[in-house]
């Protein structure tokens, strides 16, 4: 006899905006699942900061949690040391001071719709 297949598990929206997802086949357990990105309080501080931090720190990398500047370093890897010290192991942004955020994205590769030959 085939087993028959769970339903949809439903979404459920809180009020703070994290969805959970319900389901029966896990027996009951609701697993939050945050549509926000970890790092988005860090994320729009720095974006609120970042004229004043080229000027000062242009080049280098901060170190924030939350809405707290914790400092700039001149590698990530000290940067990510420090971040460790302060914070244990928790989430932090560790961003590098540019003009332009440098974010590089070749969805075609990485879907394997186009592919390199060396």
């Amino acid at each position: 006899m085939l087993e028959e297949a769970p339903p949809p598990a439903p979404l459920v929206m809180s009020g703070s905006g994290d969805i959970y997802l319900f389901s029966e086949y896990l027996r009951g357990k609701i697993i939050a699942m945050s549509e926000q990105n970890p790092l988005q309080t860090e994320l729009e501080y720095f974006q609120k900061q970042k004229q004043e931090y080229l000027k000062l720190y242009k080049g280098q990398f901060v170190l924030i949690k939350g809405e707290t500047f914790a400092g700039t370093f001149t590698t990530d890897a000290e940067a990510y040391k420090a971040g460790l010290e302060k914070f244990g192991n928790a989430p932090f942004l560790i961003k590098q001071v540019l003009d332009e955020d440098g974010t590089i994205s070749y969805p075609a590769l990485t879907a394997g719709v186009l592919s390199i030959r060396l």
